[in-house]
């Protein structure tokens, strides 16, 4: 649906519109100040409404020393504003509750969504841009009202018009389909129809946002409070991606807020006990509180997740995964005997795992659908379930666990879930890789430092006519099986010999064909010595043994250059830099053939990256120098090495390497691997993050985190060394004004050309400019003087009127650290005299 349907529609736009005592309400709360004889008399309009607002206030979510029985009171304690957003949260509510009685929809859930996102944003705001924390509050309460009009009024023209609840709750690739709908996804559509009933365009901007994560540090403070609130709100009440996320959040919360893990905890502890207050002055229940982490500490959910990451490094089929649930059941619940049901990672089937009562691990042979499952325990499990996938069942053989304890295994699951998806999608990538190494034409064989079989493909045992696996068998036993015996007797000398890095005999003997009958055979045998790369193999170096059989020669040759081409297409549509080089550096084969670099120095097209090695060449491969005997350390057995390309377009590419012998010791090898992985992504990502660290990506100033950083750092010195340090603050005048008339943007470029003046006055490396918040900006200068700190102060004071001609000017104030000072005392000063200045009329400076 386009949006001018949306807007030429009266018979939907008044379904989708608000109830005059809303209206009154909204038009109250984009007022500066809101007149509390107005507010007073539109809850008169509606006493119910009176009546739950006093309740709310006197809840636990304000906890206030005395009860509060009239609604001037309320608005003497609390501000008349807090008022008005309990009111306007209680009227959204009986709008959508009472506006459709026929809706048939279920609002509870998505109200809870809604009551912890408002509360959230409010609280971050608090700490992002105080000063819009109530916009935020109200910004995060009225975000998605779009849909839930829309659910009720007009359910046909949403995406999903047959949803039963949680509305709210972005699902993949929600916001295209609307697009595709109505010309518009629902955040847009919540800010037009808030724009409609009176609304503030300007306010509205972060509801349009709402959902942008991934462009988050890049929005405004209020908009940053309002997208985190609504994120929080889906992770904190089960509907988020995964418990996973729930843990990744807690960290970028502290890392967007600058708190610690114990101030963070605080805060969601704060968040969670007006979250229940609000639900319960709204007569609103927790609903299913098992789904809700908010019910369980970061600690606890951390610990599980730490837990449920074993299963990333697990190997050796299903059986390792029960083992590891098993060895995590054991030492947190000491739990007796259990049955535990796992999904194949390739199908619906389940193999079943049992803990007996005397403690040992038993797999049940067989592989069985959901249904048929052999429980040996009848009592009902509990589920493993992932992105909407059911992946197992764990069934215990005690009743009577505590109900806490109950609650925390059920946690675990949630995050073992996951893991257990994880390693589902890897175990797949690696049988589909084994399945590609049975599918080589020729056979292939790894042997370890002893001579046995580690590994074979299925072309391997085809050629020797094998009844049974490789793996584990002694090669010369094998070979010995067909081969001639002065093949097989070769074979016993190239492996007991380690200094032979290569072997290679053709072996004519009789081998039984399809029909079993034993025909002419001509088997070309080679082995080659490998450098072993099993962490867990302290067997030694390890040995590749490859068969070809030779009575397909002919049709090999036909093959060869569709098969070379075809190599050559795999390998060069990897996202790494391949390269083979010979002893002296030089490039013998190249992934990509646009860099054109086959027969050049490797070590010449390359320079060396940061910290590599000091001498840049081919003695790298080889280990040694050529003017001395002495080795030198070579990557080969340590760290990758960094080299970086300069394009002919004199860019400069960065690459990590990752170098591997062809064949024979480290020293001797004639060829050498070289895997290259391109950096430059990684590194502009990690300049781009150290920027955004230290910075204000709008004015290039000291971000407000910087700041307290720089200042503390500063008065420490200060009291360290004895010299002086000053503070200027500066606060812009009429700015608000310039953005609600002229326009965010306008505001912007405004603070962007305060912060190139702060840059030109102040001393490079001496003094620290910094944007403390909003249009609020603050100078920590060093080593300075109380009248060449005025000066200073002066000067930005005279710049600024002479920049913008009046359209804004500054407050500021100015103050030296004197005995007993703190950061904090320092800052509360200077904050002081700014608003001293601004309290003359501004365009001034006041010192102390």
């Amino acid at each position: 649906m386009a949006e001018n349907m949306l807007l030429n529609s009266p018979h939907l736009l008044q379904k989708l519109s608000l109830s005059p005592v809303m209206l009154r309400l909204m038009q109250e709360a984009v007022k500066p100040e809101p007149d509390f004889d107005v507010l007073a008399e539109t809850l008169r309009m509606d006493p119910a409404l009176a009546t739950t607002v006093l309740n709310l206030v006197n809840s636990a979510f304000y906890s206030l020393p005395q009860k509060v029985t009239d609604l001037s009171r309320a608005a003497l304690v609390l501000g008349s504003r807090e008022i008005l957003k309990i009111a306007v949260s209680m009227t959204l509510h009986k709008d959508l509750e009472s506006g459709f009685p026929d809706c048939h929809y279920d609002f509870y859930p998505d109200w809870r969504l809604i009551v912890w996102s408002a509360i959230a944003a409010e609280m971050l705001a608090s700490r992002l841009c105080p000063r819009q924390a109530d916009q935020a509050y109200l910004c995060a309460l009225l975000k998605d009202v779009s849909l839930l009009f829309l659910r009720c009024a007009a359910k046909d023209l949403l995406p999903n018009p047959d949803q039963k609840d949680r509305i709210t709750v972005l699902a993949a690739g929600q916001l295209e389909r609307e697009e595709n709908a109505w010309g518009m996804h629902h955040a847009a559509l919540s800010q037009m129809l808030l724009t409609r009933w009176g609304i503030p365009a300007v306010m509205c901007q972060s509801i349009r946002q709402h959902h942008a994560v991934d462009s988050l540090t890049d929005l405004d403070p209020l908009t940053q409070a309002v997208v985190l609130a609504t994120q929080w709100s889906e992770m904190e009440l089960g509907h988020s991606s995964g418990p996973f996320s729930v843990v990744q959040f807690e960290v970028l919360l502290r890392g967007i807020l600058g708190l610690g893990e114990r101030e963070v905890d605080a805060l969601r502890s704060e968040c969670l006990e007006k979250f229940r207050s609000m639900l319960d002055s709204l007569g609103i229940g927790e609903g299913d509180g098992k789904r809700a982490y908010y019910r369980h500490s970061v600690k606890l959910m951390q610990g599980y997740c730490f837990l449920s990451m074993d299963l990333f490094t697990a190997e050796g089929g299903l059986g390792s995964v029960a083992n590891v649930v098993g060895k995590h059941i054991k030492l947190n619940w000491d739990v007796k005997s259990w049955d535990l049901a796992l999904r194949s990672p390739h199908g619906d089937t389940y193999s079943l795992f049992h803990l007996t009562p005397q403690g040992s691990m038993e797999h049940d042979p067989g592989t069985y659908t959901e249904g048929r499952l052999p429980w040996r325990i009848k009592r009902k499990g509990l589920e493993l379930t992932s992105s909407g996938k059911r992946l197992g069942e764990l069934r215990l053989d005690e009743a009577g666990m505590p109900q806490e304890e109950l609650d925390n295994l059920t946690l675990y699951l949630r995050f073992l879930s996951q893991g257990f998806e994880y390693y589902c999608a890897r175990q797949a990538v690696l049988e589909e890789k084994a399945l590609a190494f049975d599918k080589i034409p020729i056979g292939v064989a790894r042997l370890d430092g002893s001579g046995l079989v580690a590994e074979a493909n299925q072309r391997f045992a085809d050629i020797l006519a094998l009844d049974g696996p490789a793996k584990g068998q002694g090669m010369t036993a094998l070979l010995a099986q067909s081969m001639p015996l002065g093949t097989v007797a070769d074979m016993e000398s190239f492996l007991a010999d380690a200094g032979r890095s290569h072997f290679g005999r053709i072996a004519y003997l009789q081998l039984p064909g399809p029909d079993g009958t034993k025909t002419d055979a001509c088997l070309y045998l080679s082995a080659h010595r490998v450098a072993e790369t099993k962490e867990n193999d302290t067997a030694g170096p390890g040995v590749l043994v490859l068969l070809e059989d030779l009575r397909e020669l002919s049709e090999i040759e036909v093959q060869t250059m569709r098969r070379k081409d075809m190599l050559e297409r795999l390998v060069g549509s990897m996202q790494e830099l391949v390269l083979t080089l010979d002893a002296d550096g030089i490039v013998r084969f190249c992934s990509r053939q646009e860099l054109d670099m086959v027969g050049q120095d490797f070590f010449k097209r390359f320079s060396p990256g940061p910290g590599s090695v000091a001498d840049w060449s081919a003695e790298i491969l080889s280990g040694a120098r050529s003017d001395s005997a002495t080795p030198v350390e070579a990557p080969l057995a340590g760290a990758p090495l960094e080299g970086v390309l300069k394009t002919p377009g004199d860019s400069e590419l960065p690459y990590e390497f990752s170098l591997a012998p062809l064949g024979g010791k480290a020293g001797a090898a004639r060829e050498y691997l070289a895997v290259g992985r391109d950096m430059t992504q990684l590194r502009r990502l990690e300049a781009k993050l150290k920027m955004r660290a230290l910075f204000d990506s709008l004015t290039g100033l000291f971000n407000h985190y910087q700041f307290h950083t720089t200042l503390e750092r500063e008065v420490t010195r200060s009291r360290r060394t004895g010299r002086s340090l000053g503070m200027i603050f500066c606060d812009l005048d009429r700015f608000k004004a310039v953005n609600d008339e002229k326009g965010h943007l306008a505001g912007d470029a405004i603070l962007k050309q305060v912060g190139g003046l702060l840059l030109r006055v102040v001393r490079q490396g001496m003094d620290y400019p910094c944007r403390y918040g909003g249009d609020e900006f603050a100078v920590i200068v060093t080593e300075v003087t109380q009248e060449r700190l005025r000066a200073i102060a002066e000067r930005i004071l005279a710049d600024i009127r002479a920049e913008f001609q009046g359209l804004v000017t500054a407050s500021i104030g100015v103050s030296m650290l004197v005995e007993g000072d703190t950061p904090e005392t320092l800052l509360g000063r200077v904050d002081r005299l700014a608003y001293a200045s601004k309290k003359t009329g501004g365009d001034a400076l006041s010192e102390g």
